[in-house]
C-alpha cells in the first residue's frame, strides 16, 4: 500500500531548497516499510549546482563516507569484490578501466591476475586507501578530461567498469561522460556497469522498487524523478550523494544513445554470481559497442559457461577473504566429494594461516 503525497503543508524551505516530510511506500520485500523520509525537491537544474556544492563544500566523500557506504576498512578487501573482479574477467579484458574506482579492491584483484589496469576517481580520499599494488594505476580528476586525455594518446581500454558511479554525476555531465568513456574504447569494447536503477528490469529484476509515491510521476514516464531522498538536510545531501535517481529503461536508454548495445545473454551468464553479491549490485547491465568486432566478441563469451570449480580456483586464490563467506554453503550442496576435500582444506588452511 501506498501513502499519500506530501503536500505544501508538509514542505520547508533549507537552503533556498524545498524539503518534503513523507514516507516511503511499503514494497512487501522489507526494503521499504513505510518508514518517514524527507525528500529533497528538484525544481530548477540549477539546484543540482546547490546539491554539488553542498557535497563538495563538506567534503562529503571523504574516509568516513567509504567507511559508512562502501564498507571499507583498513586491509581488509569488501567480500563481494571476489565475485564482482571475477565476472569483469568472464568479459576477458585485455586492457580494463574502472571509473569511479574508489580505492581499487576490483582493480587489484584483476592486477592480481595479469590485467592490465586503469582507474579513474576524483576523491582523493580514497585514492590515499588504495591497495598498494594498483597506487600507480589510479588517476585523480574529472573523468571526461582524463579519458579525453587517454583518447588523444591512443591508450584505449577493450572492458570499461563502473560500478555505482553514473548516478553520482551532475545529470548534464552524465552524456558527455559517457561519450568520453566510449571515445577512449576500442572497436570491441564491452561494458560492464552497476546502476542503482529503480523498477522491473527484463535482465536483473526489480533490485529497487519505487520508494515515495512523489515521484511516480517521473517513474512512469521514464524520467528522473524529481525528488531525491535526503541524507543530510543542513545543508541538504542526497542520499549516497546520488544526483541521479531514474527508472532502469531510462539508464538503458543513456547508454543506447551512445551506440552501446546491451547484452542480455552475456548479462544472463553472469548472474550466476548473483547469490554472492548484495541486491545493490545485481542490478548491473552489459553493453557492447555497435560494432562487428564487439558483437563477434560478446556471442564468443556468451557461449561460454560457469562451473562451480571455478570457484574452488578463486577460493584458492583467497582462502583468508572468503573462507566464512555465503559461498561456502553453495559450494558443499554443488561440489562433487574430491572437490568438497579439497575446499575443506584451504578453509583449514585460511583459518590455521
Amino acid at each position: 500500500m501506498g501513502v499519500a503525497p506530501s503536500t505544501a503543508k508538509n514542505s520547508v524551505l533549507r537552503g533556498l531548497m524545498k524539503l518534503l516530510q513523507t514516507h516511503h511506500l511499503s514494497d512487501g520485500k522489507g526494503l521499504n516499510q513505510g518508514q518517514a523520509a524527507s525528500l529533497i525537491e528538484i525544481e530548477s537544474p540549477a539546484d543540482f549546482d546547490t546539491l554539488l556544492e553542498n557535497i563538495v563544500r563538506t567534503g562529503y566523500y571523504d574516509r568516513d563516507y567509504f567507511a559508512s557506504h562502501s564498507g571499507y576498512e583498513p586491509g581488509r578487501l569488501i567480500t563481494h569484490f571476489l565475485f564482482v573482479a571475477e565476472m569483469a574477467m568472464r568479459l576477458r579484458p585485455r586492457r580494463l578501466l574502472e571509473v569511479g574506482c574508489g580505492r581499487g579492491d576490483v582493480l587489484s584483484l584483476l592486477r592480481r591476475r595479469g590485467i592490465s589496469v586503469s582507474g579513474i576517481d576524483f576523491s582523493a580520499a580514497a585514492k590515499s586507501q588504495a591497495w598498494p599494488n594498483i597506487r600507480d594505476a589510479i588517476e585523480l580528476g574529472d573523468l571526461t578530461d582524463v579519458c579525453a586525455r587517454y583518447a588523444a594518446g591512443d591508450r584505449r581500454f577493450d572492458v570499461v567498469c563502473g560500478f555505482d558511479i553514473w548516478e553520482h554525476l551532475h545529470p548534464e555531465r552524465l552524456s558527455p561522460s559517457i561519450r568520453a568513456v566510449v571515445d577512449a574504447s576500442t572497436d570491441d569494447a564491452l561494458y560492464f556497469f552497476v546502476v542503482p536503477a529503480f523498477g522491473e528490469d527484463p535482465g536483473f529484476g526489480e533490485s529497487f522498487p519505487l520508494e515515495f509515491e512523489e515521484n511516480r510521476t517521473e517513474f512512469q514516464a521514464r524520467v528522473p524523478f524529481r525528488r531525491l531522498k535526503a541524507e543530510q538536510i543542513d545543508p541538504p545531501i542526497p542520499a549516497s550523494g546520488h544526483l541521479i535517481w531514474a527508472h532502469t529503461d531510462w539508464w538503458e536508454q543513456q547508454f543506447q544513445s551512445h551506440g552501446l548495445q546491451r547484452r542480455p545473454e552475456l548479462e544472463r551468464r553472469l548472474h550466476f554470481f548473483d547469490r554472492f553479491l548484495p541486491y545493490s549490485v545485481r542490478s548491473f547491465y552489459i553493453f557492447a559497442r555497435m560494432t562487428e568486432a564487439a558483437t563477434r566478441r560478446a556471442r564468443a563469451l556468451e557461449e561460454e559457461k560457469v562451473h562451480p570449480f571455478d570457484l574452488v580456483r578463486m577460493f584458492a586464490r583467497h582462502p583468508r577473504e572468503i573462507g566464512s563467506h555465503v559461498a561456502i554453503d553453495f559450494l558443499r550442496k554443488r561440489l562433487p566429494a574430491p572437490m568438497r576435500s579439497r575446499l575443506k582444506r584451504l578453509l583449514r588452511r585460511s583459518n590455521t594461516g
